[in-house]
């Protein structure tokens, strides 16, 4: 058995060897590999674009891949900011210390960004400014946000939520302040008198005018 058996470690590539029931050795290869010693490789991992910055470099490995980075990013797939990072190689960050590390720097660039883009005075501006609604922007003091009260301005005496929509016309929330009342007041065309309905679709803009077509239905 000598030679042909798991003690000479064939298998490559992470397989695992185990004794075949007939002879000789078989070797489990993990995703990505095949060959009798898991010495081939299967698929092209890049295939499915694993590197996560735009700029990076995808290069197929023998079931793996890696991802070469640009500048000021690390991570297995990139994905992470750190503004020392020379670029290169990207390596999964392994200590939980050295990713916080990396949280923090980013958080912190991100802050300074904020400076830049003035979101402290536009905070509670009551407009969504897209360039400051992040984590590190505080979200733009949630004018962004759905948790803002859309009717936080709206002194009617009912509670113009409750008939928002609801297709009639309550004047008191007929009002910017109150939404327009979801526009249940605006005047709900009626449809075009049948009989001049044919009529009119073929005669429109024919340069007379018809007065059975000359209203807003028609």
């Amino acid at each position: 058995f000598s030679g042909f058996d798991c003690d000479s470690n064939p298998c490559q590539n992470g397989g695992v060897c185990r004794i075949s029931d007939s002879e000789g050795y078989v070797c489990d290869c993990p995703v990505g590999t095949t060959g009798t010693n898991c010495e081939l490789d299967s698929q092209n991992e890049c295939n499915s674009n694993p590197c996560q910055h735009p700029e990076a470099v995808c290069q197929d490995e023998i079931g793996d891949y890696v991802c070469f980075c640009p500048p000021k990013h690390v991570g297995k797939n990139c994905e992470l900011y750190d503004s020392n990072a020379p670029g290169g190689l990207g390596k999964p960050v392994k200590s939980i210390q050295n990713l916080n590390s990396i949280y923090s720097r980013d958080l912190e660039k991100q802050r300074e960004q904020c400076i830049k883009n003035k979101c402290p005075l536009k905070r509670g501006n009551r407009r969504c400014d897209d360039e400051c609604n992040t984590y590190a922007c505080d979200f733009d003091g949630n004018d962004c946000s759905l948790g803002i009260n859309p009717w936080a301005n709206c002194t009617a005496p009912i509670k113009c939520w409750e008939h928002f929509m609801d297709g009639v016309c309550n004047e008191d929330c007929n009002n910017p302040q109150c939404l327009f009342d979801g526009r249940d007041c605006e005047r709900k065309l009626q449809p075009c008198n049948p009989i001049y309905d044919a009529y009119c679709q073929k005669h429109y803009a024919n340069g007379y005018c018809d007065y059975g077509c000359n209203n807003a239905e028609c």
